[in-house]
């Protein structure tokens, strides 16, 4: 076989090979990014906010990511166990319910002043309703989104301002 046809063929079957990897890329930008934050010390708390980041991993609409990219919705909880530590509550109660604290906002790198507050919320979760009370808190970032959409899109839509050039010192 010819060594140029040989590698004509190679280079070929790579492209096509890469080509779904970079469109599942291209295609998860048009998501909206979610970044998660837990401070969650109690089990109940863990599975919610567990949930809530399957849940939205599982989104066509959302994206999961590790800290604030470009832009998209922080959504931050803390969670303590409603029943422990109180006094004359019976043990048997204690990792039974969560208090969550939720606080959500919208942020942008570079094109605002660190995450913008949106809204927050307090309220209980039993161990039973995790999944539910999960896709509850991603049914308001869903609303948060569509209120948010004029911003989103104008962010998308603006290219970046370049940094200012440095200016040049001359050292006397």
């Amino acid at each position: 076989m010819n060594p140029k046809f040989a590698a004509a063929i190679a280079i070929l079957i790579l492209t096509v090979v890469a080509l779904p990897a970079n469109s599942a890329i291209a295609g998860d930008e048009t998501r909206l990014s979610v970044f998660a934050d837990c401070h969650c010390s109690d089990p109940v708390g863990l599975a919610f906010c567990s949930d809530f980041k399957t849940k939205v991993q599982a989104s066509t609409a959302y994206r999961l990511v590790e800290k604030p990219d470009a832009y998209g919705i922080g959504v931050h909880f803390w969670c303590v166990d409603l029943f422990d530590g109180l006094p004359g509550v019976d043990k048997k109660l204690v990792g039974t319910m969560s208090a969550v604290s939720v606080a959500f906002t919208i942020y942008a790198a570079d094109r605002l002043p660190g995450e913008v507050y949106e809204d927050s919320s307090v309220f209980r979760v039993g161990k039973g309703a995790t999944d539910e009370m999960s896709q509850k808190v991603l049914s308001a970032v869903g609303q948060l989104s569509t209120a948010n959409k004029s911003v989103f899109e104008n962010i998308r839509a603006t290219p970046k301002a370049a940094a200012p050039a440095p200016t040049p010192m001359v050292i006397q």
